[in-house]
């Protein structure tokens, strides 16, 4: 094994080796640089990933909070025409214009009310009353 060692140096001259030599330092130097900045690379990628990942949980969380309040404001909203709709008195007289019962939209319940008398409520049909 040692002998290709002698070999070489006895076929290249001092100055061809020494100057392998450095280029092949100057390689190692290269690659290592290399390394360290993709070492660095995938170290800045995974901290954005990760700020990335806390503020899509935070939008999240402002999202919930947000369908939330529009739930309720809507069950607010619900609760007040439901309540409008029960204390509005029913006037009946020849001087009072009802609505016709085909323009009808809603019942005096407040539920909706379809074509010819169908009352349609989370799917179901079911008889006017």
């Amino acid at each position: 094994m040692t002998e290709g060692y002698f070999n070489i140096g006895r076929t290249e001259s001092d100055d061809e080796l020494e100057s392998a030599a450095v280029a092949g330092a100057a390689a190692i130097q290269s690659l290592i640089a290399d390394r360290n900045n993709l070492r660095n690379q995938l170290a800045t990628s995974r901290a954005a990933e990760e700020e990335l990942r806390k503020r899509l949980a935070g939008l999240h969380q402002r999202y919930l909070e947000l369908a939330k309040n529009v739930v309720s404001e809507l069950q607010h909203f619900d609760s007040k025409m439901r309540d409008s709709v029960h204390e509005r008195p029913e006037v009946t007289g020849d001087n009072v214009t009802s609505t016709p019962p085909s323009m009808k939209q809603f019942n005096g319940s407040g539920l909706p009310v379809g074509a010819n008398g169908v009352r349609h409520r989370n799917g179901e049909h079911l008889i006017e009353p």
